[in-house]
């Protein structure tokens, strides 16, 4: 039970940052929890468990297909693009600045 529920722990670390935006990494988050979980889900040391993890998975699916609907995800996306743009120019002596490039 420790390894189903340290497996979720350590996703909700990525979440708990304090210096730079986390919603951008929502789906890699979740995609990681889910293989973790569909792994221990086939395995039969975690068989007093499967029905908890079915149900775990029930609640990723659920959250994941949400993010269809939600625009702030993909502005979120945008913006840690946009931050990752301007951390690369700023480093490099030769290089456009971020309003040179273009943000269309």
């Amino acid at each position: 039970m420790q390894a189903i529920i340290s497996d979720a722990n350590a996703i909700q670390q990525y979440f708990s940052a304090e210096q730079h935006p986390t919603l951008w990494c929502i789906v890699p988050a979740l995609e990681e929890l889910q293989t973790s979980w569909e792994v221990k889900q086939n395995d039969l040391k975690y068989r007093p468990y499967h029905s908890a993890i079915g149900c775990g998975l029930a609640k990723i699916r659920k959250y994941y297909n949400k993010l269809d609907d939600k625009p702030v995800y993909i502005l979120a996306l945008s913006r840690f693009n946009l931050i990752l743009m301007h951390f690369y120019f700023d480093r490099l002596d030769s290089s456009p600045s971020i309003l040179q490039v273009g943000l269309h």
